[in-house]
């Protein structure tokens, strides 16, 4: 009788984070896109709303991240050509501005409860990656106006679950 108790007590947990998820995405510009972004982490299924916004601000950072490794990466492998370097030089001053700047203020601001401060950096960081874009419009080879394109919208998204917080 007692783990029944107990299932059910999680089978409500699990419901209203799911709910919860539902929710908080609906009030985004990309549902799918929040939802699809929380649900791959684990931890989203007991997190409140500061939680999910945490779990999306950790996926931007993860996602700039993979852009710097991948510039980097390219600077490595295209050491000849003097417009390649240009491009990926002004993405990876770019990125790493994003990741040492914007998105660590952004989880600053989240731990003090500063919500419209925590969007407005997020939302910057987005803006700030049309430098890399501009620059790279000739290197269509890396495909870095792509991953800043689709960088600067996922965190849109971002923003906007922060903003579901005030």
């Amino acid at each position: 009788a007692a783990w029944r108790v107990i299932f059910l007590i999680f089978f409500c947990f699990l419901h209203t984070s799911a709910d919860d998820i539902d929710v908080v995405c609906k009030t985004t510009e990309d549902y799918d896109l929040c939802a699809n972004s929380l649900r791959s982490d684990p931890s989203s299924s007991t997190a409140d709303a500061k939680g999910m916004a945490l779990i999306m601000i950790q996926l931007a950072l993860y996602k700039a991240t993979h852009n710097i490794v991948f510039i980097k990466q390219q600077m490595i492998m295209q050491p000849q050509d003097p417009s390649s370097q240009q491009c990926l030089q002004v993405c990876y001053q770019e990125y790493n501005f994003i990741i040492n700047y914007f998105i660590l203020d952004c989880i600053q601001d989240m731990s003090l409860n500063r919500y419209h401060d925590a969007s407005f950096a997020i939302a910057l960081s987005g803006l700030n990656v049309s430098s890399c874009t501009d620059a790279c419009v000739n290197c269509p080879s890396f495909n870095l106006t792509g991953r800043s394109k689709e960088y600067a919208y996922f965190v849109q998204v971002v923003a906007d679950v922060i903003d579901f917080l005030y």
